[in-house]
């Protein structure tokens, strides 16, 4: 199967972690405490100043009796600070060290949701060397991957200060779109105001789009918020919210009036429900502005039908599908019809645009295509829409002399502001 996709686009990314992890430490061949013990240590692309990090462990294929804590870190690194961050970007891993040096209190070292998204945040910043490093690094990712254009959901404004370097010197392969996370209320003026600031130093390939934020957690962690208990257990887990939705009522209103869009990591069903009754709530309000919900795994037909008169946008990654589909029916159960809605948004008008998550998932346009061809036989929707249209970049002007070619998987030709990089 041959495809030629116009600015081919991954509209949910992490670009920065991207770059960094793909010359970081990963934890793909690292499963116990032996390996930690092997570890080569020596690597600069492994530290954020005198702090090693690394991305990618998953609890479930580790021994049972070397799970992941912190006193398993304490063994083999007593004495340099250690942050681990799992494999589906909500929980990490941290030592002792790690802990006091961050003024954190932890039994296990494992933080999750807020907590492991504030200690990102308070990881040493990179020096402008490997800050710029990891940036080309990003570039090459997904420019291998056939990628043009990319969406990010994890701008800082040192991010943004370097992204504009880059560019400005002419090394930018990709057209980036960027957006500000806020954490909680106490930094959001600050996003706000260095997203409208960014807005003003708009380049051609750079834009500065808006605010995002984490309503719910994951599935795989079974934080993401469900209207029903997960794996079926009576008055059982159902996950959780990590705003008050006062708060994100507040944030959408002032973000929309600043004229920038509005984005919102919900996974569960409930999640999404909750925050489209606020987007309709503000909305007849006299409240105008986009709304990009960020992973849309679920959604009730109930939730879909009232997005209809706002402005939306879902932002799928159909190879979430290739990884979870090994537990997913077990975890929702009777929600397990709404599960990857693709083709009853498609069906009721809703725009929709792909993406991969990188780097808690490859970016890969041919993984979100066999994730559509395959999925069907676990009793998931068929996508009866067109793959290379929701895979590019909706704004037919944005860096438009772009085209890739990828044939069974293979990516054979990519064409970047009208020179083949590839």
């Amino acid at each position: 199967m041959l495809f030629k996709i116009p600015r081919l686009y991954d509209s949910h990314t992490h670009f920065i972690a991207t770059g960094e992890f793909a010359s970081g430490l990963r934890f793909e061949s690292i499963r116990s405490l032996q390996d930690l013990q092997n570890l080569d240590r020596t690597k600069p692309g492994y530290y954020r100043q005198h702090w090693l990090v690394g991305f990618g462990w998953d609890e479930r294929q580790w021994p049972v009796h070397e799970q992941p804590h912190k006193d398993l870190l304490d063994k083999v690194f007593p004495d340099i600070p250690v942050y681990f961050a799992r494999m589906d970007g909500h929980s990490s891993w941290l030592n002792s060290a790690a802990l006091k040096e961050m003024d954190l209190d932890s039994a296990t070292g494992i933080l999750t949701e807020k907590d492991h998204l504030r200690a990102w945040d308070h990881l040493p910043s990179f020096s402008k060397s490997q800050q710029r490093a990891n940036i080309l690094q990003a570039c090459r990712t997904f420019n291998a991957a056939g990628f043009t254009h990319v969406r990010d959901l994890s701008c800082t404004e040192s991010l943004w200060n370097m992204l504009c370097e880059v560019a400005d010197a002419g090394d930018l392969t990709l057209a980036i779109e960027e957006n500000f996370t806020s954490h909680d209320m106490n930094d959001f003026d600050s996003m706000l105001t260095a997203a409208l600031a960014a807005k003003k130093q708009d380049r051609p390939l750079l834009r500065s789009k808006g605010i995002k934020v984490f309503y719910d957690g994951s599935l795989g962690s079974e934080t993401a918020l469900l209207s029903r208990p997960y794996n079926g257990e009576r008055s059982g887990n159902q996950g959780r919210i990590l705003w008050d939705i006062a708060d994100i009522e507040t944030m959408m209103k002032r973000t929309w009036a600043a004229g920038l869009e509005f984005s919102v990591h919900t996974i569960g069903d409930e999640a999404a429900h909750h925050i489209v009754q606020a987007a309709r709530k503000i909305s007849a309000q006299g409240a105008v502005g986009r709304l990009n919900l960020e992973h849309a795994q679920i959604l009730r037909p109930e939730t879909i039908q009232m997005m209809k008169p706002l402005h939306v946008r879902c932002h799928m990654q159909p190879c979430h599908w290739l990884s979870d589909r090994v537990w997913l029916m077990e975890k929702l159960r009777e929600l397990y019809p709404y599960v990857f809605p693709w083709e009853a948004l498609r069906l009721a008008q809703i725009p929709i645009s792909f993406g991969c998550d990188s780097p808690v998932e490859p970016s890969s346009f041919w993984r979100n295509y066999l994730a559509l061809e395959e999925s069907p036989q676990a009793r998931i929707r068929k996508f009866n829409g067109d793959i290379t249209v929701v895979h590019a970049h909706p704004d037919k002007t944005f860096a438009p002399d772009c085209h890739s070619v990828i044939e069974d998987g293979v990516v054979k030709e990519v064409v970047f502001n009208g020179k083949r990089i590839i």
